[in-house]
């Protein structure tokens, strides 16, 4: 891997992430294998509720799979739906997002080195040394760009996360460096040199 840069993901600038740091985006894991979709459940705290009905500010959502007819209004973080034509005080929030952990990410694009052992610009990055990366920072990786990666003839891209975010920001030291694995005997080790 050489020419690693961070790579800033459109979907950084949706609803969904909030920026935690620098290059680092905070987002919550999924609790389901779809984790574009909303999991509405009915708010039942009442004075939850009584303080939701308060908001002011609903707001038409962004996401392409939000229903046209749901607003979001915003409570101390937390991301609230109302259906417009309902006439009742029913409020609802993503189950999803609430009951998902709380993850920070980050994406990196770079030149792989077929001469090194690495696949050559395609839809498959290399496992090592992805693998050592991963396992080094005690990341993983939670979006492969396929779309992106198929695209661009000389650079591959990827995201990471972890549940910590010093582990993020451990990962990002390799931005701008060299990171190869070199055979040592029979050891292989994970290289990241300026």
């Amino acid at each position: 891997m050489k020419n690693i840069r961070f790579y800033n993901a459109p979907k950084y600038s949706t609803e969904e992430y909030k920026e935690a740091a620098p290059m680092i985006y905070k987002t919550y894991a999924a609790n389901t294998s779809s984790e574009n979709s909303l999991w509405l459940a009915q708010v039942t705290d009442k004075a939850l509720l009584e303080k939701l009905k308060k908001i002011e500010k609903w707001e038409k959502g962004t996401r392409e799979d939000l229903d046209d007819e749901l607003l979001i209004g915003e409570y101390e973080g937390q991301k609230y739906y109302i259906d417009p034509e309902d006439d009742s005080d029913i409020i609802y929030y993503d189950e999803n997002a609430s009951g998902g952990s709380e993850i920070y990410v980050t994406s990196i694009v770079f030149e792989p080195e077929p001469l090194l052992g690495e696949n050559d610009p395609s839809e498959e990055i290399s496992q090592y040394p992805l693998e050592d990366i991963l396992d080094k920072f005690f990341c993983y990786t939670s979006d492969d760009y396929e779309e992106e990666n198929a695209k661009d003839p000389a650079g591959n891209y990827i995201e990471f996360a972890s549940e910590d975010i010093e582990d993020i920001q451990n990962l990002l030291t390799i931005i701008g460096k060299h990171v190869y694995n070199q055979e040592r005997g029979e050891y292989v080790d994970l290289i990241i040199e300026p």
